[in-house]
Formats: C-alpha cells, sequence, structure tokens
C-alpha cells in the first residue's frame, strides 16, 4: 500500500456515505466551522465505521503499511503551528491531527500549508487508531505501533523546533 491508496480508502469511506461527501465537500470550498463541528461526530462515527469495512478486506501487509501511512500522516502534521489553531492538550492535539487525517487528503493537505485553517477542538481520535483495532481484530494480535513514527503529539522534532 503507498500514500495514493492510503488516501483511497479515506476517500471511498466518505463515498460510501454520499450525504456526508457533500457536506465534507462544502467544507473544501468554504472551510466553514460550523459544518466541520457537525462533522465531527460523523467523522468520530459513520466514517471511521466505513473505513473499518473497508480495512478488514486488507490482507496483513496491506493493514501493516496502511498503519504505517497512518502514523507518517500524523506525524508530518506534528507542528506547534498547527496545534496553535487546533487543541492545547496534548492528547487533544494528536485527536485533532485524526480529524484532520479523516476528513481526506486535500482537507488534510489544505491544514498541512495553511495551519491557520484548522478548526479549534475538531477531534476523531479513532480515526488514528482504527487500522490498530482492525489488525487486532483480524489476526488477534497487537500491532506494533511507532516503529518508524511515533503519533504521540510532540514527537515530531522538525514540528517543534524552537519551542
Amino acid at each position: 500500500m503507498n500514500e495514493f491508496q492510503f488516501w483511497q480508502i479515506i476517500e471511498d469511506a466518505w463515498a460510501a456515505s454520499p450525504a456526508l461527501l457533500e457536506k465534507r465537500n462544502e467544507v473544501l470550498r468554504t472551510n466553514d466551522a460550523a459544518i466541520i463541528e457537525d462533522l465531527t461526530g460523523e467523522v468520530y462515527g459513520t466514517i471511521t465505521n466505513n473505513i473499518h469495512d473497508i480495512l478488514l478486506k486488507l490482507n496483513r501487509e496491506e493493514l501493516i503499511q496502511f498503519n504505517l501511512v497512518m502514523e507518517q500522516k500524523l506525524f508530518q502534521i506534528d507542528r506547534k503551528e498547527i496545534q496553535e489553531y487546533t487543541d492545547g492538550s496534548n492528547d487533544g492535539f494528536l485527536y485533532c491531527r485524526c480529524f484532520i487525517v479523516g476528513m481526506g487528503k486535500d482537507y488534510y493537505e489544505m491544514i498541512d500549508q495553511n495551519p491557520s485553517a484548522a478548526t479549534y477542538d475538531a477531534e476523531a481520535e479513532i480515526v488514528g487508531f482504527i487500522g490498530y483495532m482492525v489488525y487486532q481484530e483480524l489476526f488477534n494480535e497487537e500491532f506494533e505501533r511507532y516503529t518508524i513514527h511515533s503519533i504521540e503529539s510532540c514527537s515530531n522534532p522538525e514540528g517543534w523546533a524552537g519551542v
């Protein structure tokens, strides 16, 4: 699995819920904080459930790669300049980064390039952990986390340089 396939899984999860996809696309056009607030529960619930269903169809290697790409994406946006617009606590910032990934590639890139576009307290913790959960469900063992990148807040030294 590569980065394109990772993002395709997220997009397929949105496509499985057309009404939510339309709301998400409206966010991409407007970055409306009220719509984002409405979507937080949906990303946490329906979209994550859709991701779960897609991940159940992957083999072990594909699921491992999905988890590694997820960790890399969360690590990449572990930056003080993004944290300033999302949530101040370490756990809260992680959950906000999970929401950013769960919103898909276009939203992720928008926040990555323009941190001030992030919405405070838009969280979807489960998105960052769903691959681990499916791995345990399918293979009856825990996934070895953080072998390349930690997802914990403040783990990206470049993102927190000078802090």
